[in-house]
């Protein structure tokens, strides 16, 4: 009777699986979705050229990456998890409030949950900040050589900015975070133009709540925080702005944000609003120099005002950083851009000129 029930079970489980991959074949146009998942999925060809040893995982990668129904059932999972408990199934993802998505602590991220805390574990010793300043100066002067004029540029995470959003397991300790540390002591130790705005993104942020500076479901600033970060660089280079205000600001589109990608949550969180400035390139006159950006993907966001005033720029990411540049900058203005996130890739390239 046992073997028989078992039979049976194992007769209706394959009937059921079976049945479920012809359904969604048959009306695959109507059930397939776009992946939103940040990675490459398991292909056939994949499986088929691999070696012996590692077959059986990528054969078993394949049917999960490609089983009928996988993204609906992922997207009610990862819903029910968000709606229910207030969770997320990614380790990169922490929910915060009322819609908001944060980048939390995970097995490639730089704490930034610790950093927004202001954990002193994070704070970086007296010889590291003094060695990075030297190098700092060295690379500055190194450039100034060459006709080329640098400015570091720290740009603001979202979780302080916007720290009422953040969840209450997770209190401020101390108000100084690493990178306000890091910003004072290269201000105060190099010539460097070292531009750190958390102090008026947050102000502006506290003044107008409903004018967001941030996607709530996405890692970056939008293209209102990515100006007003970008002004704190041309008053450095002693260029014209406008009052944060004085800016007009509408509408100009929607966005999914990547943090509501990677956690399945797109379909459960509305899509945000994408904005611009319209008439930016008519307010001021334009520059005649030329604008060579290495920085993160905060950057990216604020290239079509760099654009608009100077005669030329580029952007390359950071991880294509080559010291050469010191010696053939191509510019008259480099902006090296890191995200408070990315302070260890700024340790590590500013080691390229530590002082012999």
């Amino acid at each position: 009777m046992k073997k028989t029930a078992q039979t049976i079970f194992i007769v209706i489980f394959c009937a059921v699986l079976g049945l479920s991959f012809a359904v969604f074949n048959i009306f695959s146009k109507q059930l397939s979705m776009d992946s939103h998942e940040n990675r490459l999925m398991t292909g056939l060809p994949q499986v088929l050229q691999s070696p012996l040893r590692e077959l059986s995982k990528n054969l078993d990668n394949f049917f999960v990456d490609n089983s009928p129904f996988r993204y609906q059932f992922v997207l009610l999972n990862a819903g029910l998890d968000y709606k229910l408990f207030g969770s997320s199934q990614s380790d990169q993802v922490l929910p915060g409030k009322d819609g908001w998505l944060f980048y939390k602590d995970g097995p490639t991220a730089a704490q930034p949950v610790a950093n927004y805390q202001g954990l002193t574990s994070q704070e970086d010793s007296e010889e590291t900040l003094a060695h990075a300043s030297a190098a700092l100066q060295i690379l500055s002067d190194d450039l100034a050589e060459n006709g080329c004029t640098l400015v570091l540029d720290l740009t603001p995470s979202k979780d302080r900015i916007y720290r009422e959003y953040m969840p209450d397991g997770y209190p401020i300790v101390n108000e100084e975070n690493r990178t306000d540390r890091m910003a004072a002591y290269l201000q105060s130790h190099t010539t460097v133009p070292v531009v750190w705005r958390y102090n008026t993104l947050r102000s502006q942020a506290k003044l107008h709540p409903d004018r967001l500076l941030y996607y709530k479901t996405d890692t970056h600033w939008n293209a209102v925080g990515a100006l007003i970060g970008l002004d704190g660089i041309f008053e450095a280079l002693g260029m014209s702005t406008l009052a944060p205000e004085e800016y007009p600001v509408q509408a100009s589109g929607t966005t999914t944000g990547d943090m509501a990608n990677v956690a399945a949550l797109y379909a459960v969180l509305p899509p945000e609003s994408s904005y611009e400035v319209p008439g930016y390139d008519t307010l001021f006159e334009k520059d005649d120099r030329v604008v060579r950006v290495i920085g993160d993907s905060f950057s990216e966001y604020y290239m079509p005002y760099l654009e608009s005033r100077f005669a030329g720029c580029w952007r390359e990411h950071i991880d294509t950083f080559d010291p050469i540049v010191a010696e053939q900058p191509g510019c008259d203005i480099l902006i090296l851009e890191f995200n408070e996130r990315s302070l260890d890739t700024m340790l590590s390239i500013l080691s390229n000129f530590y002082p012999a």
